[in-house]
């Protein structure tokens, strides 16, 4: 089974999104304690786009950790994603401003599941 995980911290709260997806469906969790968004849990049947968007991501290409530079920031935004794809595990965090090169790819696949989630994108 594939798997993406999600973490995204900031003053606000916490936003964690799993799901667990082959070519044929989705299923999805999403806990949330930042009031813009929603805790939400569900199915997705078609798995296109969000596949798609995952392939443009590039996340195998991603390097480890982009921390920001010179010293970080106590209550800086930070962000985690892990993905397991085809038995291969690929794990990444950075913080605010320092996101990889197709980045907002995976944000679009999480749009897929939740529309709001173009909240990470700002």
């Amino acid at each position: 089974m594939n798997q993406l995980l999600f973490r995204f911290e900031c003053l606000d709260g916490t936003y964690d999104f799993e799901a667990q997806f082959e070519e044929n469906g989705l299923h999805y969790e999403i806990q949330s304690t930042i009031p813009e968004l929603e805790s939400l849990s569900g199915t997705l049947d078609e798995t296109e786009t969000f596949l798609k968007q995952l392939e443009l991501a590039q996340i195998e290409k991603w390097e480890r950790n982009y921390p920001a530079e010179g010293t970080p920031i106590e209550d800086a935004v930070k962000w985690q994603v892990k993905l397991v794809r085809d038995g291969k595990e690929y794990v990444t965090s950075g913080e605010e401003s320092y996101e990889p090169y197709c980045y907002e790819y995976l944000i679009r696949a999480l749009m897929c599941c939740d529309g709001k989630a173009e909240y990470f994108l700002i």
